[in-house]
């Protein structure tokens, strides 16, 4: 896919959406594209976080392993959703895992690539940084939610 593509998905996705050509066009640049197949995980939790995706086509499942060993489906995602972006900031293990529900496409950025991205343009991570925070918050009320009243949560959870 041609960087010009990837510049156009990139400036529909919400955490991107403020920045400049400029930027989509490095970000683009910088990104992989990777296909999974149904069941595949994109990420699993705990391991350490080295990439970031851009659902392209497909979606995919957000699963939080709890201590007592059930999992939690925090959310089904879609195109346009970019997902795995706390681990390309800091580089720390998963808080989630990301699993393809159906055959998946993305754009991939990896940490490194990231990491070389907010030194040059500065103006990436200031624009990314209220969306990543809102998106820590929600989860967190969400795993709140289901540790509290495990009855209700437990609706959504499997093994």
């Amino acid at each position: 896919m041609h960087w010009k593509v990837k510049r156009e998905f990139l400036k529909r996705v919400e955490i991107f959406s403020q920045l400049g050509n400029r930027e989509l066009k490095a970000i683009a640049k910088s990104c992989s594209e990777n296909e999974f197949a149904n069941g595949e995980y994109l990420c699993h939790q705990g391991e350490r976080g080295i990439a970031a995706f851009l659902i392209i086509s497909g979606e995919v499942e957000v699963l939080s392993e709890m201590d007592d060993g059930y999992i939690i489906k925090l959310a089904t995602l879609g195109q346009g959703t970019f997902v795995g972006e706390l681990s390309i900031i800091d580089g720390a293990d998963r808080v989630a895992s990301i699993k393809a529900s159906g055959d998946v496409k993305t754009l991939t950025l990896t940490q490194w690539e990231m990491l070389g991205l907010i030194k040059s343009k500065p103006s990436i991570a200031a624009n990314m940084l209220p969306i990543i925070v809102k998106r820590f918050r929600d989860t967190s009320r969400e795993l709140r939610h289901h540790s509290e009243d495990n009855d209700e949560g437990r609706k959504s959870i499997y093994r």
